[in-house]
């Protein structure tokens, strides 16, 4: 017995050691997309970059998420002045992934025309549900409630840190195009920080992640002063 628990274990290091941090879930041109699942946000209007299909999915796992928020994904928008009430997540798995990981929603400054910068709210811990299984895109809506006034940048990461992740980011391949974002972990091979998915992935046109969004003044703004203490 003790042999086996040995082999055991060598077998789930020789894993790790080997585990791929970038991944994706494959090409399809068979994909279907759902709609949301749990609640619906309950205010302003649904934006996206993509074309509301959806070509593949990426995620970063093992060395590859690093909290705070190495491995997340992000999509710029430049919308004016107003409040994003609820973050859009386009997600999906494959069996044995999802098991209950749990996401921190962001919205960043920036992302059009440049990097991603601070971080204007974030909403930790959150249960996004089950994700649709491959070829299956479900959408997750998440409050946000935050206030901007230039270009910004709506996504989450995936809190796995050093483990295999929950789940993936739709991908748009051949949409109309948007402003996709990754942020990458130092000592990985790829450039460290905000970068276009497409230099790990290839081509890509937009990411699964929009947002809800319109002039009214957000009834409880976030802002970096007030939870920057997270990351301290």
């Amino acid at each position: 017995m003790k042999k086996f628990a040995a082999l055991l274990m060598v077998l789930a290091l020789a894993a790790a050691a080997n585990a791929t941090n970038p991944v994706s879930l494959g090409y399809s041109d068979q994909t279907v997309v759902q709609g949301v699942q749990g609640d619906a946000c309950a205010h302003g209007t649904l934006y996206m970059n993509h074309d509301g299909s959806f070509e593949n999915g990426y995620a970063w796992q093992y060395a590859g998420s690093v909290a705070p928020y190495y491995g997340a994904f992000g999509e710029g928008y430049d919308l004016g002045t107003g409040t994003v009430w609820c973050n859009a997540l386009w997600l999906s798995t494959m069996s044995g992934y999802y098991v209950g990981q749990t996401a921190d929603v962001y919205v960043w400054d920036g992302g059009v025309g440049g990097a991603p910068g601070n971080v204007l709210g974030v909403v930790t811990g959150v249960n996004t549900g089950q994700p649709g299984l491959w070829p299956a895109i479900t959408q997750h809506d998440v409050d946000v409630n935050v206030g901007v006034s230039g270009p910004f940048t709506v996504g989450y990461w995936g809190n796995w840190p050093g483990a295999l992740c929950g789940w993936f980011c739709a991908a748009d391949l051949d949409g109309f195009g948007g402003y996709p974002w990754t942020n990458i972990a130092p000592g990985i091979g790829y450039p460290t920080g905000w970068n276009d998915p497409s230099i790990v992935w290839g081509p890509t046109q937009s990411m699964g992640l929009g947002c809800y969004f319109d002039t009214g003044v957000p009834a409880n703004d976030q802002t970096w002063g007030s939870i920057k203490a997270l990351f301290e």
